[in-house]
Parts: structure tokens; C-alpha cells; sequence
């Protein structure tokens, strides 16, 4: 490496870090985990810093890397889950998926929850304590907007998987949400 790409890859790690770190935490359960992702996005650029043809800004393309960095992560987290389903008593549903007396979701009824700076805190503690492959859906779904067709596509699971990790995840966001925040109100 070269002293003026050495210095360019300073300069980089300089503006752009705080900006990538901040998406990479709002992507990732764990923020060990995303400093981890912007380092080896960063090691990626110097490593293939001769293919940037600066076609795009150093942004777009660092940004770039990350993303692809994070959908490997998501693919690992797919290949090797850690499901634990921490439910009091028995499933909510019957046989058919449908729900259980007693067990039907209460209506939110506030339009205005997501506003409210606890509600998002207990939101986001829920958000980690789901398993990462549940959670990397949900993100991708909800943060990233992105269409069943293109999540599967990205992560390397069939239609069917995606949609009983969505429908589960949910429950069991939703679950956590009821337990956090109307308990405690």
C-alpha cells in the first residue's frame, strides 16, 4: 500500500466511521458486532481500493460494502440460528394457527406509541432479544423496505421459511412489547 492510499484510507476511516457505525447498529443486535462489520468494511476498501473506480462517492461505496458485509452476516446467522422461544405456558395458537382463547393480542390503539422515547426503548430491547436471523427479517422488512422476493433472494431462504420467521418474529416482538409496556402502564 502506498502512503497517499494509506492517507486516503485515513481520511475515509475519519469522516465516514461514525455514519457507518451508526447504520451497522441499527441493523445489528450487538454493537461489539457492528464495529466489527464497519472495521472489516473498511479492510474490504483497502483491500480493493484499486477497483474503486470512483464511479460513486467514497461514501456510496463504503456504504456499499457494509451492506454486503451485513447480508453475510444475516446469511451466516440463517445457516447457523439460535432460536430459544421463551414463552410462558402453553403456544398461543391450536393446531391451525389459530389463536388461543386468552391468548389474542391486545389492540395498541395508539397511533402516536412509536413518538413516545420509552416505548421505543422497550421496543428495541425486545428487537435484541429476538434471534438474529428473526430480527434480520424484520429489519430488512420494516428499516430497509425491501419485498419478500428480494429478502429471500438476499439471505438464501425459501418463501415459506420467510414468512413463518416473519409471522413468529412479530408474535413474539409483540409479546415482549405487551409484557414491557402495557404491564407497566
Amino acid at each position: 500500500m502506498t502512503e497517499d492510499s494509506r492517507q486516503l484510507m485515513t481520511r475515509w476511516v475519519d469522516e465516514h466511521t461514525a455514519e457507518l457505525l451508526g447504520y451497522a447498529r441499527q441493523r445489528v443486535n450487538d454493537p461489539q458486532l457492528a464495529e466489527d462489520l464497519v472495521q472489516e468494511t473498511f479492510l474490504a476498501a483497502m483491500q480493493g481500493l484499486e477497483q474503486f473506480k470512483e464511479e460513486s462517492t467514497p461514501r456510496t461505496w463504503l456504504f456499499s460494502i457494509l451492506r454486503h458485509k451485513l447480508m453475510d452476516h444475516y446469511r451466516k446467522a440463517f445457516r447457523n440460528p439460535h432460536v430459544s422461544m421463551d414463552h410462558d405456558g402453553p403456544a398461543p395458537f391450536d393446531e391451525r394457527e389459530m389463536w388461543l382463547d386468552g391468548h389474542r393480542p391486545a389492540d395498541w390503539g395508539d397511533p402516536e406509541l412509536l413518538d413516545d422515547p420509552d416505548f421505543n426503548g422497550i421496543l428495541a430491547r425486545c428487537m435484541a432479544h429476538l434471534p438474529e436471523h428473526w430480527a434480520a427479517v424484520l429489519r430488512l422488512k420494516y428499516l430497509e423496505q425491501k419485498k419478500a422476493d428480494a429478502i429471500c433472494k438476499e439471505l438464501g431462504i425459501t418463501t415459506t421459511n420467510y414468512w413463518q420467521i416473519a409471522h413468529r418474529s412479530k408474535l413474539q416482538l409483540r409479546e415482549c412489547v405487551e409484557k414491557g409496556w402495557f404491564s407497566a402502564k
